[in-house]
């Protein structure tokens, strides 16, 4: 087994109760539905959540067929579950993801660092023709505005210095790793599965190793991002990790439309409606939102472990369903 296959039995068991592929796959991948936001809060793996964005369903299934097959997991007509304890524990392996809080915002930023480290080194060597290593026009964009408003005087050098800095003062484990995805000149980076060759190691721990270090990253600029002007300069909105559609209903709140005016306006269910608040107190957890709680329910309602909504309805009966689930989702810290 390797580290997806920990990742995978690690979000089934902490959900509890079995689970069906089309949840499993909408938690690794990362896809913001009401249920998945609700849940990942309900059950405190918020930090797993979004993890592999490019995983396919078909894939997901392989491998939890296999994972039944070794009789590591079991599969019933409820969905999926957890056979026993883990040999191996993915948080303790991993400790620093922040994974519904940094979702969009990790892989953007190393798509915008690899294609800046990429421009900058050709600038450096007077290479004027190449192919850029990521072809995403919205990147690439990124990093033209982002070169405008850059001192080019010593900007490779001291681009350089930042990514030396970074590897040296939160003591990354296997830099190479990273420095490996890195083009410049002549050179092309290597994909996950070449350095996974390259090191003779599996291919879902590079990938593992290397998101996590970009978490650790992020995580520490966002406490001292003057220390690293430059890779902080890299890091975009937090609001990107806000789906289209939340994000407009976000705006049209900020613009001074109530919920239920929200909703005539964009056509949409209620429950659509709430879903989108949930999600944006999910991402900014100081954001007022349309009937969110008092403060104290909403620090008590965290102070207890649930399995249930049902449960909270019980003991909070003033509040509706979508209080409780904004009370939920506001829960502080990731694991």
């Amino acid at each position: 087994m390797d580290m997806l296959d920990y990742y995978i039995m690690t979000i089934l068991e902490k959900s509890i109760t079995p689970r069906k592929l089309p949840f499993i796959h909408t938690v690794l991948a990362g896809r913001r539905t009401g249920q998945a936001v609700q849940d990942i809060h309900l059950f405190q793996m918020q930090h797993l959540f979004g993890l592999v964005p490019n995983l396919k369903a078909n894939y997901l299934e392989i491998r939890l067929a296999e994972l039944v097959r070794q009789g590591a997991i079991i599969s019933t007509e409820n969905g999926y579950l957890t056979k026993e304890k883990l040999a191996v524990n993915f948080d303790n392996n991993y400790p620093a993801f922040r994974g519904f809080t940094l979702q969009r915002q990790a892989f953007d930023f190393f798509a915008h660092l690899r294609l800046a480290v990429q421009v900058v080194s050709n600038k450096h060597h007077q290479e004027s023709y190449y192919l850029p290593v990521i072809r995403d026009k919205k990147v690439q964009q990124f990093i033209k505005q982002w070169l405008q408003q850059q001192d080019k005087v010593n900007l490779a050098d001291k681009l350089y210095a930042e990514l030396i800095r970074w590897f040296e003062k939160l003591a990354v484990a296997r830099p190479e790793f990273l420095v490996e995805r890195f083009s410049g000149g002549e050179l092309m980076g290597y994909t996950t599965e070449q350095i996974a060759t390259k090191y003779q190691v599996e291919k879902w721990d590079v990938y593992f190793e290397v998101l996590h270090e970009i978490h650790r990253l992020l995580t520490a600029m966002k406490e001292r991002p003057e220390e690293w002007p430059l890779l902080a300069s890299f890091v975009p909105n937090e609001l990107t990790g806000l789906t289209t559609s939340a994000m407009q209903t976000y705006s049209f709140w900020q613009n001074g439309a109530d919920l239920e005016a929200i909703e005539r306006i964009r056509n949409l269910k209620i429950s659509t409606i709430q879903d989108h608040f949930v999600e944006i107190r999910a991402t900014l957890k100081a954001a007022d939102v349309p009937y969110l709680p008092e403060e104290t329910t909403i620090k008590t309602i965290n102070t207890k472990k649930w399995n249930l909504l049902r449960e909270i309805k019980a003991e909070f009966p003033d509040l509706d369903y979508y209080q409780i689930r904004l009370a939920v989702v506001s829960r502080e810290g990731e694991q």
